[in-house]
């Protein structure tokens, strides 16, 4: 039997991923740091409590946590002709190209949102991150999105083939 050889896995994450997860998460420790320091350090001289400036801490806070929910789902992603890799730190999820219901671009800085078929152990959805520099060179990584898309119809077109002998489930 001749068997077809699938094209080289082709990367669609940046390899500075963990960077940009933590770089602005400790952007914005640090910013809450001196929030806190100066506001401390006000309290000791004046003996009053500043209001907005605690607001403000609080609010930075919030920018945390929400970074953090938003950014919990984002994954390393590469694919070939017939499977898409999510690559995790603990184990890596192969994904059938017939599973993805679709792909689409959810914000500004370059974040695209993959929507599955079938719930993975990632959920039904989970994101990945083409280049942290997104908006300077979105036609390269749109094209390398657009061939993933390319492959994904490909995939919905094949035929599937069972052996004859083998038991529908």
């Amino acid at each position: 039997m001749a068997e077809t050889k699938s094209k080289r896995i082709r990367s669609l994450s940046t390899r500075y991923l963990g960077f940009y997860k933590n770089s602005v998460l400790v952007a914005l420790i640090g910013v809450v740091c001196f929030f806190l320091y100066a506001n401390v350090e006000s309290y000791r001289e004046s003996g009053r409590i500043m209001i907005n400036t605690w607001l403000v801490t609080g609010n930075i806070f919030f920018l945390i946590y929400l970074w953090i929910r938003m950014n919990r789902n984002v994954h390393r992603v590469e694919f070939d002709d017939e499977y898409l890799y999510v690559i995790r730190k603990d184990q890596d999820l192969v994904i059938p190209l017939e599973n993805i219901k679709e792909i689409d671009i959810k914000t500004l800085g370059g974040v695209y949102e993959v929507e599955l078929f079938q719930a993975e152990q990632l959920g039904k959805k989970f994101y990945f991150k083409p280049s942290l520099l997104y908006p300077i060179n979105y036609k390269k990584k749109d094209e390398m999105v657009n061939v993933l898309r390319r492959n994904i119809n490909a995939a919905y077109q094949k035929k599937q083939e069972y052996v004859r002998n083998s038991l529908a489930s």
